[in-house]
């Protein structure tokens, strides 16, 4: 009986060991930190175009373990070779008789625009991005985006140009064209982007709580008119600050109640 008691206590006693051990053991590697939202910023590269994006992209993950909802920021400028709407199908008047002030019976048909080239020209916008990011493996993750997009250019808009005129040495009328443009001041473009991306990032010491981040973007629609490509590539470094609240509510299990007596 006392072999069998002993017995007993050693199995109970080692079984307890084997629980403290096994939960007292090392978290597993590669397991991302559990974080109230990640921050990181980036550089950019078009591969479209091959030029480098004035901006910076900012990127915030409102969430954990490469998981929640982004919310980006980044600085961006009209592209070179951008289609404009609503451009003015007529020169002003006031611009052909700048060139020759003894122009009259002016007609002029619209060729194309593009963003001025002066070097004082304005050139500036901003785009948001709102989305939804989701880990696929470790530090792999792909997301989807929207940008919107502001952008406001001094926009160059070209024209075909005839018009008749006096000649006061010859005391005769003639006829002649001419290719000329004016400049809209500060117009305001709003665009949009639909965009589609893969990335992965490496984590640096022992807490995980900076990052290499590396993300390649392909925009699927692209009605934004910014300089940048369909096809993007940034990377930068990011940390990973504050840790989810957790809490826990314990219901009321069990309710006496005690009749009053009036």
């Amino acid at each position: 009986m006392k072999k069998i008691l002993l017995i007993s206590f050693l199995l109970l006693t080692s079984l307890q060991l084997f629980a403290q051990s096994t939960s007292a053991a090392p978290k597993k590697k590669g397991v991302l930190p559990e974080t109230l939202f990640n921050l990181d910023f980036n550089g950019s590269f078009s591969f479209d175009n091959g030029n480098l994006t004035t901006g910076m992209p900012v990127k915030a993950l409102i969430g954990s373990k490469n998981t929640g909802i982004i919310v980006g920021f980044q600085s961006c400028k009209i592209g070179s070779s951008i289609i404009f709407n609503n451009a003015p199908t007529e020169i002003n008047p006031l611009v052909v008789q700048n060139y020759d002030p003894n122009a009259y019976n002016i007609n002029s048909s619209y060729r194309y625009s593009y963003p001025s080239s002066s070097s004082s020209s304005l050139n500036k916008g901003f785009a948001i991005r709102l989305g939804y990011q989701k880990a696929i493996f470790r530090g792999l993750y792909a997301n989807a985006s929207l940008d919107i997009s502001r952008i406001k250019a001094d926009v160059r808009h070209s024209y075909y140009v005839t018009y008749d005129y006096f000649d006061s040495w010859s005391g005769s009328y003639y006829s002649t064209d001419a290719y000329l443009g004016e400049t809209e001041l500060a117009r305001t473009m709003w665009g949009m982007r639909v965009n589609a991306g893969l990335g992965y990032t490496i984590s640096i010491g022992k807490a995980k709580k900076f990052y290499l981040n590396y993300e390649l973007i392909y925009s699927i629609i692209d009605k934004s008119k910014s300089s940048q490509g369909k096809l993007n590539i940034i990377g930068g470094i990011g940390f990973r600050i504050g840790s989810p609240a957790k809490t826990s509510i314990d219901g009321i299990k069990e309710v006496n109640t005690v009749p009053v007596k009036l």
